[in-house]
């Protein structure tokens, strides 16, 4: 049998089964086996696996993917070699082994594929539904122990699928797809997350308002606040661009706090440095023009440094949230890939500014105009306004997945 162990030999190994296909290992959740460490990114290496091999490449990771202490960005594995990823340590077991040739005029009979796909792979056929959550999953995406194939998520034994033949539905236009995002948010427990997420950036709101009149500990706990708002937000919506373009038709989770500086420190400061990054020039012209006299002409430049800025960002986001770095935003990057698709990504920006004046509306005149308490209209603003953004990034995981041959991001 192939696997991997990780961590051997310590009281936290766990197993990895190989099955033929290919399989993502990296932090983030959309991966087929989520390895938890802050040293190993979100999308870290993915591992092919034929009859013949088992091949690793790494995707672009910040800390390397080493073979016996060699930084590989390709290499076929063999039985005993001890892999890396970051501070994980894993270790290969198994040789493949080919499978036989048929017998010379053999006939071959095919195998029909299952009529459900796989929660975490559309293109991989599922084998098993879990009873509870009702999910399918392929082969890849199981726990395999005491004998049976267990739901990763409510660890209750799933039933094995009969297989019926399926046929690939026709790819559908980028502008079908965005119109589908509009239905996205609220897709399975969709709805129940924005109202979940609307009570607590109110929670957020509300606890920085007050923590204003509280003079030196009342800044400390605003920016102590801001952060954590900022960043945890940011995860999320991360989030929500990965697993759409690897394929997700679900909203993710609510990112887990167990591992805080993953979870909100990083992504804050990775916002951070994007928008500083997008709108460097913009805001430098507006210093010096504030500080200048007869500098009007300034107007006009920074008007098109905040336009080509706000044209920058989105493709930018989704790099960051892709690659989980923000060296993602580095012009040779994210140029040439606007280059590639410019017709999709100008629908893009038309969407996102309409989207963004939508989410103002939703914030700014929304408890105007419903002339209620207080609490009601930010309640009701900020479950739109999170409505709104999720909709904005489940578009941008989807351009990255209608595009993922002229991209190439998810094959790094």
């Amino acid at each position: 049998m192939l696997r991997l162990i990780v961590n051997p030999g310590t009281e936290s190994a766990w197993e990895i089964p190989l099955q033929p296909g290919v399989i993502s290992l990296g932090r983030g959740t959309e991966n087929n086996f989520p390895i938890e460490h802050p040293s190993v990114s979100g999308a870290h290496c993915q591992l092919t696996v034929t009859d013949s091999s088992v091949v690793i490449k790494d995707l672009g990771s910040i800390n390397g993917t080493f073979v016996n202490d060699a930084m590989v960005d390709e290499a076929t594995l063999s039985n005993g070699q001890v892999i890396r990823l970051g501070d994980v340590v894993l270790h290969f077991e198994g040789d493949p082994i080919p499978r036989a040739r048929p017998m010379p005029g053999a006939v071959l009979q095919p195998q029909p594929a299952a009529a459900a796909v796989c929660k975490f792979h559309p293109h991989s056929p599922a084998e098993f539904r879990c009873p509870k959550c009702q999910r399918a999953f392929c082969n890849l995406c199981v726990s395999h122990r005491q004998g049976g194939y267990f739901c990763r998520a409510c660890s209750e034994e799933c039933l094995r699928l009969e297989r019926v033949p399926v046929q690939a539905a026709p790819e559908e236009s980028f502008l079908s797809l965005a119109r589908g995002a509009f239905g996205y948010p609220v897709k399975g427990d969709g709805m129940i997350l924005l109202v979940c997420g609307g009570f607590l950036f109110l929670l957020i709101d509300g606890a920085t308002f007050l923590a204003r009149f509280a003079f030196i500990y009342g800044l400390v706990a605003v920016i102590l606040l801001t952060i954590f708002g900022t960043g945890y937000l940011t995860r999320y919506l991360q989030n929500i661009v990965t697993s759409s373009a690897h394929g997700d038709d679900e909203m993710p989770d609510w990112p887990d706090l167990s591992d805080y500086s993953s979870e909100v420190t990083s992504p804050f400061f990775q916002f951070l440095g994007l928008v500083v990054f997008c709108f460097l020039p913009a805001i430098l012209l507006t210093i010096y023009a504030a500080f200048s006299e007869g500098g009007a002409w300034l107007g006009w430049a920074t008007t098109t440094a905040i336009i080509i800025g706000a044209v920058y960002f989105p493709m930018a986001f989704t790099a960051v949230a892709m690659f989980d770095s923000l060296a993602a935003v580095n012009p040779l990057l994210i140029i040439p890939s606007i280059l590639k698709i410019p017709r999709e990504y100008a629908l893009t920006i038309v969407l996102f500014v309409f989207i963004l004046i939508l989410r103002w509306l939703a914030v700014k005149v929304l408890p105007e105009l419903l002339g209620v308490p207080y609490i009601l209209p930010a309640i009701i603003s900020n479950f739109f306004g999170l409505y709104l953004l999720a909709v904005l990034m489940r578009i941008l995981g989807l351009l990255c997945r209608r595009n993922k041959d002229e991209l190439g991001w998810l094959s790094r």
